[in-house]
């Protein structure tokens, strides 16, 4: 089984398509259930209409579909007699297979129930498209209509302004962990273990601003301006725009950075490493540059190239002690900023600061945050930003 993706070549309706997720069997053959459920999300379903969603459930779909193979099952059987006489269902099998993944190296769960549950509710979406379609005459779980109280963290959200949700038995029961932060020393050891000036201002704008993985790739060198003759104490208003950047549910809003970074944003696209990809996209191209940021090939990053940018930091080179992921950063953001806020108003209008700088779409949603700064300690939290701006002061070219 292989996951591929559609090129600017596939056109639907004389509208050019790419970017969308289709499998093939071992015999190069389309995988067609699958492939039309992947297609209704990608073209039919409104509520579906980011790339990067696309992906998720394609891989989902792959994943599932590739055990199925592997296992001689189908998706729509009916469920088998196991141990005394109980029967269980292909989409259980497969959660029960999920849990029971350890890895080699370090003998621990290689998914974590979240990731599991990620996957499942794609596949639950698979399930309700197929039997609305009537490939299948009922849905492989069992499930009931449950009144969620008034301020619950599932009120009012998927549900169409319902205070009525359904509750499944095939996904697993998570409790949530904190967001994982960065502290003021780690984040010292990674901005000196990034192995390229490029991944070391990536990092400080996630740092900064809270940006995304996918915002991050995509930040436009259109935003960046010669901060000369600006307040050097005043941070510089940014409106990111989903027409010029990759935005999650394309929904403007507002971040800021510091003058700081910003001369070290236009001295990166003017002079040295910056420049010189962006010369060799315009040499290979000839079109816009688009992102500020490219690799060394002079090419966009990939979906997950800042991941593996980071993962080769604390796992292969060892230039760090400890495990970081962009969103990590995100986190690490979000919490420094309630702090700062709060500090200045009211926790109600922090929390509404920082909700519209990450994008978020609830207080609720923000209000984790609140549970971090217990976290860091006092010096951290009120001289993390200071500390951050001297590192760019006295840093050199990496």
């Amino acid at each position: 089984m292989r996951l591929l993706f559609t090129d600017s070549s596939f056109v639907i309706d004389g509208t050019q398509s790419p970017d969308i997720p289709f499998l093939i069997d071992l015999d190069c053959e389309l995988v067609d259930d699958a492939n039309d459920y992947l297609l209704y999300v990608a073209v039919e379903r409104g509520g579906t209409r980011s790339p990067k969603t696309w992906r998720n459930h394609g891989e989902a779909i792959y994943d599932y579909f590739s055990w199925l193979d592997a296992n001689n099952r189908k998706w729509d059987e009916p469920a088998r007699t196991v141990t005394a006489g109980r029967r269980i269902t292909p989409l259980a099998s497969y959660r029960n297979w999920s849990l029971s993944l350890v890895s080699e190296a370090t003998g621990r769960k290689r998914l974590k129930p979240s990731t599991i549950n990620q996957r499942l509710t794609c596949l639950i979406g698979f399930y309700k498209w197929a039997k609305n379609r009537g490939l299948i005459s009922e849905i492989p779980w069992d499930a009931d209509v449950r009144r969620v109280p008034e301020g619950h963290a599932s009120f009012l959200r998927h549900t169409h302004g319902s205070s009525y949700v359904d509750k499944d038995d095939i996904r697993l029961k998570v409790f949530k962990e904190p967001p994982k932060l960065l502290s003021l020393d780690q984040s010292k050891l990674l901005l000196s273990g990034c192995q390229s000036k490029t991944l070391w201002l990536m990092t400080l704008l996630m740092l900064q601003t809270g940006l995304r993985n996918e915002e991050c790739r995509t930040f436009p060198r259109t935003y960046v301006l010669d901060p000369a003759g600006l307040n050097p104490k005043k941070r510089i208003r940014l409106d990111l725009n989903p027409a010029d950047m990759e935005i999650k549910n394309s929904k403007p809003r507002s971040v800021f950075i510091t003058w700081h970074l910003m001369r070290e944003l236009f001295e990166y696209i003017s002079l040295g490493e910056g420049a010189m990809r962006a010369n060799l996209r315009r040499r290979a191209h000839k079109k816009p540059l688009g992102p500020i940021f490219l690799n060394k090939f002079g090419e966009p990053f990939s979906e997950k190239a800042l991941n593996n940018s980071f993962r080769y930091l604390w796992q292969t080179s060892k230039a760090i002690p400890f495990r970081v992921t962009p969103h990590m950063l995100r986190h690490t953001f979000a919490t420094l900023e309630l702090f700062h806020q709060s500090t200045r108003m009211p926790t109600a209008q922090a929390l509404a600061w920082v909700r519209d700088r990450l994008g978020h779409s609830s207080l609720q949603t923000t209000s984790v945050y609140l549970h971090c700064i217990e976290l860091m300690d006092d010096r951290e939290l009120n001289q993390y930003q200071e500390l951050l701006n001297d590192m760019i002061a006295g840093a050199t070219n990496t």
